[in-house]
């Protein structure tokens, strides 16, 4: 079966921005509500009507995301009133499964009738886990739609590799180790604890939402590097993502709270402007893992 493709414009607005680049979780969000909409139109059934046989609703939980800058201004190639396309492709394995890749152009870049091959751009990939809502972060359950006609999206070649590499960094501790001339800025791991406000980090099925993982990554990120490693806040400001790999293993209730360990390496320098952070994402209820990530940054010098 054909994969699915969508194609849609995107002008860069101040909601969509952030010191003068695209907004991480702005483009986290953007991504996955194309997907929920294609999944809702593929179906029949909008993914927020989907609900299993014992009637729990249905929720498309994502579980490995994946973005890859390629450009080596990563997420500063855009900037506000911008206007990009997303293309975007949508797969599932099994009835419970989906994988979905957009790719990012500026408008214009690609002919009205698009290539069977498109060329290479960013990219941000996002794979789904259908579960059935329970009563809270701990019960949710694999499940498929019984009012939605999932097998109308085409089917993947085989599994994603997206779950085999979440298993393999769960069981490593992380993603993949610095190259070996990167240079630790400290020994072992900074630790700091987030409050989850209530008001503002959960999404519309009342669950810790998956985009405002990076508002937490980035902020523990931020404290590092100021308080373990001496950088000024001006110097952290500009700071964008080249590439970040972010797995999902749980979620938190409103009233949790994160702990979140960091480590930085840099991978140029001195002085750095290319870094390698590494989190792990613990809730502090129960000290459950609930997000590995690994992330190249660029530490942009002002005006950049």
């Amino acid at each position: 079966m054909p994969m699915h493709r969508s194609r849609t414009h995107w002008h860069l607005g101040m909601p969509h921005t952030i010191t003068g680049a695209l907004s991480e979780i702005a483009l986290f969000a953007q991504a996955q509500d194309l997907h929920w909409k294609e999944m809702g139109r593929l179906t029949g059934c909008p993914a927020s009507r989907q609900v299993d046989v014992a009637g729990r609703e249905v929720y498309a939980s994502i579980f490995f995301a994946d973005f890859e800058g390629l450009l080596e201004r990563g997420l500063s190639t855009f900037r506000p009133d911008d206007e990009i396309e997303l293309v975007g492709t949508l797969g599932r394995y099994g009835t419970s499964v989906l994988d979905g890749l957009h790719r990012i152009y500026p408008a214009g870049t690609l002919p009205a009738v698009l290539p069977a091959v498109l060329p290479a751009a960013p990219s941000l990939r996002l794979s789904f886990i259908l579960v059935g809502m329970g009563g809270g972060p701990d019960d949710l359950r694999v499940s498929t739609p019984s009012n939605a006609r999932i097998d109308r999206i085409p089917l993947l070649d085989g599994e994603p590799d997206s779950y085999r590499l979440v298993r393999a960094a769960q069981s490593a501790g992380g993603f993949a180790s610095p190259h070996a001339d990167a240079s630790r800025l400290w020994p072992g791991a900074y630790s700091r604890t987030y409050p989850i406000n209530p008001d503002r980090d959960l999404n519309g099925v009342g669950l810790l939402y998956f985009a405002n993982y990076v508002a937490f990554l980035d902020a523990a990120e931020r404290h590092a590097l100021e308080e373990a490693a001496g950088f000024s806040p001006e110097q952290l400001d500009g700071r964008v993502t080249l590439r970040r790999r972010i797995a999902y293993y749980g979620n938190a209730r409103s009233s949790d709270q994160l702990h979140i360990d960091v480590e930085v390496f840099a991978l140029d320098g001195p002085p750095p402007s290319r870094l390698l952070v590494h989190h792990q994402v613990h809730r502090v209820s129960d000290g459950r893992l609930i997000a590995l990530a690994s992330a190249e940054r660029l530490l942009r010098s002002p005006g950049s």
